[in-house]
Order: C-alpha cells, then sequence, then structure tokens
C-alpha cells in the first residue's frame, strides 16, 4: 500500500479528511459511507448510577446480526443503554459501507465503520452516561449474570474488571494480559490452560486485559488508541484507564465466556509498536503473583511461532511447577490429575453421563488433597499447559484418547467395552474396568492387568429421604434417552401394564399418551425423583450387561433408597443388598412392578429402605474409588521411581 493511503487508513496526521458519501454500485445505488479513520476524543457524560453496554462489533458479521445476542444479553441484564459500533481493521482506504443504525434495544455509536477496535470504542464513549460499562465485543459470548459480577468486582482498587475468556474446546483463552517485556506485545495469562485454573485467580490483580470484556467506572473510560491489532488495543485501553484511576486490572472468572472467533489476526501495524512504547521503562511482577496462587512460576517467555510479523512476535508466558508444587500433605503426595472424558465441551456436553461422572470423581479426589482439572474431548491435548499434569484419567467411553507424554497414564473402562484394542490398552500404565467379567477376561487374553473397579454415586445428593412433592404419586419411572427405538424395559413396562412415567429425548411417538413426562431431568433433580418412585426401570447395552458393566444409574437410585429393576447382568443381585432386582420376562417384570408386589417384588419398609440406601452410598461412593485410584497411582509412581 502506498504510504499516503497508509496514512489516510490509520488516522495519521497529515492524513485527509474521509471523503463524502458516495454512490455503491454493489448496494443498488444506496448511499455508502467510507470508512472512519477518525478516533473521537469527546468525553462521556456519566450519570450516578446504572450501567451502560458498549457492543463492539466486526462489519464483516454485523449485517448478519452478530451482535444481537449481546444485545439481548446486555438488556435482560439491566443495562440501561446499548451502543453498537462497528469496525473492520482490514478496510482499505477506499472501503466503504452501508450505514450502521440503531436496532430493536440499541442505538449505533456513528453511521460510519470504524478503522480499528479502538476507535469504534471511542466513537461509543460521548454516548455513554450511566455511572458504569461494559465492553463487550459481540466475539465474546456473556452470560445474563456475567455483567452483574463485572459491575460488582469493581472498587477502590479494582477499576476494571476483566472477564476470564473460553476457547471453543473450554481451555483458557486469556485470565487477563501480563507484560513479559517492555515495549513488547502483552501475553496471555493462563492461554490454553484448563479452566479450573482461572476459576482460582478471582480477583487477583494482572497487568490489563487483552480480550475486549470487561468493565470500569464510566469516568474512568479513557481514550483508545489507533491501531490495527485489537489485542495491543485493547491491552492498552485498560492499563490507560486503571492507571488514570490509580487503580488495578483484576480478573473475575464468570463461567461460560466463550470467544466464538479467532481474536489473534496476526497483524500489527507501526502503530502498535508506538503503543507499547507508552511501557518503555515499566516492570510489571503480576504474572508471578497470579501464577504464585496456583503454585506455578513463570517460565521463560517465548515467542508464538505462528505470530507475524517477525519482530513482534507474540509473547507467551509458560507456567512451570514451583518449588512447593507437590507438596506433602497428611494425606501424601498432591498431585494434578486430568480427567478426561468423550463429552463436548460446553452446554452441548451438559447432559452426558460421563459428565456428572466426572465431576463427581474430581470432587473425590479433591477431597483427598488432590488437584483436578476436567478435559473434554476437544481439549485432551493441551500444548501450553498438559506438561503440568502428574496423572492423565481417561474414562473410556466413546473416543480413543491420545495418551499424556509424561504424566502416569491411567485408564477406566467404564463403558462400550467392545471398542477397546488391545493395542489402546497397551498405552496406559494402569488399568480399571467397571466390568469384573471384561476385566477378567481381557486381562487373561492380552496378559495385560486390568482390576475391576465399579461404578459409582454420590451419597452426598443421592441418599434416602422424603418424597417430593412434585412427583407425588409417582409409581414406575424411568429416566433416559433413545435414538427412535423402543428401549427394551420401557417397551416390557408397558407390556405389563406398569403405571409407567418417562424422561427422556427421542421418546416422541413411542410411548402411550400420557407416559413422556419430558425430554430432560437435571441431574440435581434426579435424587428426589428416585426417592419418590416406588420403583425405577433400568437397562444396558448388551456389551455392558454381557460384561458386567453395571449402570451409573443403578448406585444413584439404589442409594436414593428407590427398588430397581433391571436386565440381567452378572452379579447385580448380590451386589445391592436387594434395592435391585432382575428380569427376564415381561411376566417377571409384572410380578416386580405390579401394584400387588407378589413374592419377589419390594417388601421393605421406609427405615429398612433407608438403612440399606445408607448402606449402598457408603459402599459405592466416588470416594472409595477415588481412593483405590489414589493408591494404585502412588504404587505406581513410587515404583517408577526406584
Amino acid at each position: 500500500m502506498a504510504r499516503a493511503g497508509l496514512r489516510r487508513l490509520l488516522g495519521r496526521p497529515g492524513s485527509p479528511e474521509p471523503a463524502t458519501s458516495a454512490p455503491d454500485p454493489t448496494d443498488g445505488g444506496e448511499p455508502s459511507l467510507p470508512v472512519d479513520t477518525s478516533l473521537v476524543t469527546d468525553a462521556p457524560r456519566p450519570g450516578d448510577d446504572g450501567f451502560d453496554v458498549v457492543v463492539t462489533v466486526a462489519e464483516s458479521v454485523y449485517r448478519d446480526g452478530a451482535h444481537l445476542a449481546a444485545v439481548a444479553a446486555a438488556r435482560a441484564a439491566g443495562a440501561s443503554s446499548v451502543v453498537v459500533s462497528a469496525y473492520d481493521v482490514h478496510a482499505g482506504p477506499m472501503s466503504v459501507y452501508p450505514a450502521v443504525v440503531d436496532g430493536d434495544g440499541h442505538v449505533a455509536a456513528r453511521a460510519t465503520v470504524a478503522a480499528t477496535w479502538g476507535g469504534a470504542v471511542a466513537a461509543a464513549r460521548p454516548l455513554l452516561t450511566s455511572a458504569s460499562v461494559v465492553v463487550q465485543d459481540a466475539s465474546i459470548t456473556v452470560p445474563v449474570d456475567g455483567y452483574g459480577r463485572l459491575l460488582r468486582a469493581l472498587g477502590q482498587e479494582a477499576r476494571v474488571a476483566l472477564a476470564v475468556v473460553r476457547t471453543g474446546d473450554d481451555v483458557v483463552a486469556s485470565a487477563g494480559a501480563v507484560l513479559p517485556r517492555a515495549t513488547a506485545p502483552v501475553a496471555s495469562l493462563l492461554r490454553g490452560h484448563p479452566a479450573e485454573d482461572a476459576d482460582a485467580l478471582d480477583g487477583v490483580a494482572v497487568f490489563a486485559a487483552d480480550e475486549p470484556c470487561f468493565a470500569t467506572r464510566t469516568a474512568d473510560l479513557a481514550v483508545p488508541v489507533r491501531t490495527v491489532d485489537t489485542r495491543t488495543a485493547v491491552a492498552r485501553l485498560t492499563r490507560d484507564t486503571a492507571d488514570g484511576a490509580d487503580g488495578d486490572c483484576v480478573v473475575v472468572p464468570l463461567g461460560r465466556v466463550y470467544r466464538t472467533t479467532a481474536l489473534r489476526e496476526r497483524r500489527y501495524d507501526t502503530d502498535a509498536a508506538d503503543a507499547l512504547l507508552a511501557w518503555g521503562g515499566r516492570t510489571d511482577d503480576t504474572a508471578t503473583a497470579a501464577l504464585g496462587r496456583l503454585g506455578f512460576v513463570s517460565g521463560v517467555p517465548s515467542a508464538d511461532q505462528v505470530g507475524a510479523p517477525v519482530a513482534l512476535r507474540e509473547p507467551i508466558v509458560r507456567a512451570e511447577r514451583g518449588p512447593g508444587r507437590l507438596t506433602l500433605l497428611d494425606r501424601g503426595e498432591r498431585l494434578r490429575w486430568s480427567i478426561r472424558i468423550a463429552a463436548h465441551p460446553g452446554p452441548r456436553g451438559d447432559d452426558w453421563g460421563d459428565t456428572f461422572f466426572a465431576r463427581d470423581l474430581a470432587a473425590a479426589l479433591r477431597s483427598l488433597g488432590q488437584e483436578v482439572v476436567v478435559d473434554h474431548r476437544e481439549s485432551h491435548v493441551r500444548p501450553f499447559s498438559e506438561h503440568l499434569d502428574d496423572v492423565a484419567l481417561t474414562l473410556r467411553g466413546l473416543d480413543d484418547t491420545p495418551v499424556h507424554p509424561s504424566a502416569t497414564n491411567v485408564l477406566w473402562v467404564i463403558s462400550h467395552p467392545d471398542l477397546l484394542t488391545p493395542a489402546e490398552l497397551a498405552r496406559y500404565d494402569l488399568r480399571f474396568a467397571a466390568g469384573p467379567a471384561w476385566a477378567s477376561r481381557t486381562a487373561s487374553s492380552t496378559g495385560l492387568p486390568i482390576a475391576p473397579l465399579l461404578q459409582a454415586t454420590d451419597p452426598a445428593r443421592f441418599h434416602p429421604g422424603s418424597q417430593d412433592p412434585a412427583y407425588a404419586g409417582l409409581d414406575t419411572a424411568f429416566v433416559g434417552k433413545t435414538r427412535a427405538v423402543f428401549r427394551p424395559v420401557v417397551r416390557d413396562a408397558v407390556a405389563a401394564g406398569a403405571d409407567l412415567a418417562v424422561w427422556g429425548e427421542g421418546w416422541e411417538g413411542l410411548l402411550p399418551e400420557g407416559v413422556h413426562r419430558g425430554v430432560f431431568v437435571p441431574n440435581d433433580e434426579l435424587p428426589a425423583l428416585y426417592r419418590s418412585a416406588r420403583v425405577v426401570l433400568n437397562d444396558h447395552w448388551d456389551d455392558m450387561a454381557r460384561d458386567g458393566f453395571l449402570s451409573n444409574r443403578l448406585f444413584d437410585a439404589a442409594a436414593s433408597g428407590a427398588l430397581v429393576v433391571t436386565d440381567p447382568v452378572p452379579g447385580v443381585d448380590e451386589l445391592f443388598h436387594g434395592a435391585v432386582r432382575t428380569y427376564d420376562s415381561v411376566e417377571a417384570l409384572q410380578a416386580l412392578v405390579g401394584v400387588g408386589l407378589v413374592e419377589g417384588g419390594e417388601a421393605a419398609t421406609d427405615e429398612q429402605r433407608r438403612v440399606r440406601g445408607e448402606r449402598i452410598g457408603a459402599e459405592h461412593s466416588f470416594a472409595r474409588r477415588a481412593s483405590v485410584l489414589l493408591g494404585a497411582v502412588r504404587s505406581a509412581r513410587t515404583a517408577s521411581a526406584r
């Protein structure tokens, strides 16, 4: 690009004024406006209360309504006003666009499209009239309750509150920015770490933000700098804002705040380099303090090798183990566990059984003094942080997961045993299986040790108690999805004339009228449902039943005090002290669930059910399973160290 054209794009001194509106031949003759290279310096007019939200949005997606979800969330959170401002960091000096206009629930900062993200924020500043402001790019999703949590974090010392932002695979994109070297670009703290690490940094001070999602007092909001590098613009704006108010930038983990598009544009301009000169004599120790809270220390900063150009690669601050990382506690060595599951990250995996199983197991391991993170199917490999893990525990379901290059690799087969191969089993240091029959047979055929380890329950949630009025009169219940096939236990219950209620996806058109009660039961409501039902039905996949892989539902429902009826599985009758009964025909099922409860049915009193449920919960708790895993891992690590 010619130097004069670059000056015009970036608004340098000597730039000509933007051209007047001209017809755009691609827009049906409608007037279009040239790219706006100005930087508005007019001040906001803050009031005494309330908050405004500035939604910046890339022009390339503005016409598709990419900003509307953020507008709706801000309005639902109680924003006094929402200002939308469009920008295009890839604009050329002759770029023209249709006008940016007001919409339902928001106003446009300007009709023009700014040439930089900072220009878009600057255009919105004069329209702000509330006491506080949240600045959010449309590419970042914020839960409705996140706005209030950001604003509540502001105080005398905390002048900028910034959200922890995740990538779509549920690892951290940034927990704030740190400055590893003066005049160099900032580095994203905890980039590539599991979200659990960032959760521990609530309220911790960092140098700046580098993701456009933060809150501040409107009167404190500084004038942005002009650069096409958005990360540098965000860092300068948040640091300048905090400096101007003599305060800090603090981290606020909000949970599921996701970046939906890439921010690292691989573009720097000389304006970015000029903007970084402001920190020429500055030092920053926030990385040391923040990582120290996690027991880590900063490694020697390196550079992102895919950054460009060469002179301004993005720095990477790599967390390393601190000297006290593996502290000897009263319960032994504190290890860092990665529990790897096949469920999708984010809301898509919320109803997977693996997700609930991993959460309960993680809590049990933490109660034993361990540190635990959970990795979904998209984060089984974490190049920026996996070196910190001591144990990689794979809950084997649908996915053949890559083993960890340096940790103790543990396999716990909890479902779909037919998917495993001897080659996969051989990769692991320790192997467990929730199906004792499969474990014995496979160990014999492969020569690889496989210990039986049944599934489990959390007795803090699944325990006997009074019935819930929401499920009053519930007789025979089944909770589970189907893929448009009539699951055998449900089919047999219908044939047996049971007073049946079914919850789950995929049952439409398969059940008699009134039987299907809903598509989903939240996990925290399941204990109440199980306690209230007279009978809970269960079934297994064929391979799981054959090899003794007992469903997790058996443990949860039986620990809640319910009578559970299931298909035949080796060993199930003896394991649950009469709380689980098997059937092999419609007639047998009818006898078990019939109102008369003929011989073989439930004869226990409420007190007997309570005692039985508490015993099952104690014998088959996640805490017991976690203790077995921890003991095996410690033994293996001790043996390998000799």
